[in-house]
């Protein structure tokens, strides 16, 4: 998770020596800024879709395999593996979003390099947080709850914060 924080850091520094805003906080920088209200969606997206791949890819190992008692734990290489589908989902979304999207007239305008460097990024970075998050559920019971206020205050949390950013950015 550091290094993707390094990649985040390194990118927005590079996008504003060359003039690219940081933070969008006008509409006309949405999509060209390092960071916009998009970026939160983005991170939440991350922490969903590690969710629901080490879901479903636990569901299947334990139908298929002989479960153990009570459970088959996690390896750390299914982990990776549903982490490396987050990230291919994060660049398959950013080619449909500026390809597809934009064709359709959805999308008004292309995103920046940077912007799709670091949503990318940020993609990677809220499946890093649900890779703790879901490792802690294994470790101890006591963990159980805290892994589902995780999620709950995740969701309200990302949502206060993209309805904030967005109507700072949409009411300038």
């Amino acid at each position: 998770m550091l290094g993707l924080l390094v990649i985040v850091i390194i990118t927005a520094i590079i996008a504003t020596v060359l003039g690219v805003p940081l933070v969008a906080l006008d509409p006309t920088d949405t999509s060209t800024a390092s960071f916009d209200y998009w970026s939160v969606g983005h991170f939440l997206w991350g922490v969903a879709l590690f969710v629901m791949a080490f879901t479903f890819g636990w569901i299947i190992k334990n139908l298929t395999d002989n479960p153990k008692d009570p459970i088959n734990e996690p390896e750390v290489k299914s982990f990776i593996l549903y982490w490396i589908i987050i990230l291919v989902l994060a660049g398959l979304w950013e080619v449909i979003e500026n390809t597809i999207l934009y064709m359709v007239d959805i999308k008004v305008k292309f995103d920046s390099a940077a912007n799709i460097i670091t949503d990318i990024t940020i993609w990677g970075i809220g499946g890093c947080v649900s890779w703790y998050m879901t490792d802690l559920m294994f470790l101890s019971d006591k963990y159980l709850r805290a892994y589902y206020i995780y999620g709950f205050m995740s969701l309200a949390m990302g949502l206060v914060i993209f309805v904030f950013f967005g109507f700072i950015t949409t009411n300038y």
